[in-house]
């Protein structure tokens, strides 16, 4: 007799196999029996898919979500447009000397018995270090200003960039208008003794990116228009960055980091 007879004759009543041997051939036991598989593999796959996975398959495929993120930020940090900045203090950059720093009364003050000694600033300093916060910046005196900076050594500079917070995380939109806004690069061979050279004329947009890039023209070409000049291929030791006007603040022009890219050169030094 076969373990699942036909199903039960209507002439007599149905055995308890007969009611199994119906469920077994019902849609729902094939589904219940799909699911119960699924949840097998899911288990066996939970337990002993890492080990299986770190014995077969390369280590770069199976690194963890904390892994892919630590890495991005490690290389956001390492520098988040890919470029090296030869104005990075803690790569050897220093500021030579700058414009007034703006001292606002509203900031920290500092006290020493009770007694108002000075309110807190920032430092031009701030230009050349990695981190950026709103409100971390070096806030110069005024609308037009510089900083001036020494690069870790002598360097073909081809191009800066001038970075200021997104509209979407600023403060107020005060920071917005104490943006840089036109502002000129000028560069000196050897030392302060050395004469200027203006490597170009340029504006930030606070429309655009965050970073903006700005390619340097050769300081020879002379043309009103810089697209017809060539790129520079001279070699510098300090880089200033002078502000013309910024975005409207008439107080204060809040600069966030300033980075100056190139190539590293070999160069005999003024006798």
């Amino acid at each position: 007799m076969p373990l699942c007879p036909d199903p039960c004759d209507p002439c007599r009543p149905c055995s308890f196999q007969d009611k199994v041997c119906s469920f077994i051939r019902s849609k729902s036991f094939k589904y219940l029996l799909a699911l119960l598989t699924g949840l097998v593999i899911a288990g066996f796959l939970y337990l002993f898919g890492p080990f299986i996975a770190r014995s077969i398959l390369p280590a770069c495929w199976i690194k963890s979500t904390d892994q892919r993120i630590e890495e991005a930020i490690a290389r956001y940090h390492a520098d988040v447009i890919g470029l090296p900045d030869f104005a990075l203090e803690s790569s050897g950059g220093s500021v030579l000397c700058s414009s007034a720093t703006f001292y606002s009364k509203t900031g920290p003050l500092y006290s020493l018995f009770g007694i108002p000694v000075w309110y807190a600033s920032s430092s031009p300093r701030e230009v050349i270090k990695p981190e950026v916060h709103p409100g971390r910046c070096w806030a110069m005196d005024g609308r037009a200003g510089f900083v001036t900076v020494q690069l870790r050594g002598a360097v073909m500079v081809t191009e800066v960039s001038l970075e200021h917070i997104p509209r979407a995380v600023a403060p107020s939109e005060e920071d917005q208008t104490a943006a840089p806004k036109e502002f000129l690069v000028v560069g000196k061979e050897y030392d302060m003794s050395s004469p200027d050279m203006i490597l170009g004329r340029f504006a930030y947009r606070l429309s655009d990116k965050p970073i903006q890039g700005f390619k340097l023209k050769d300081p020879i070409c002379f043309s009103d228009d810089a697209s017809k000049c060539g790129p520079n291929k001279q070699v510098f030791r300090i880089v200033t960055l002078q502000v013309l006007s910024n975005h409207g603040n008439a107080d204060f022009t809040c600069i966030y980091r300033f980075r100056v890219h190139g190539k590293t050169a070999k160069v005999m030094f003024q006798g």
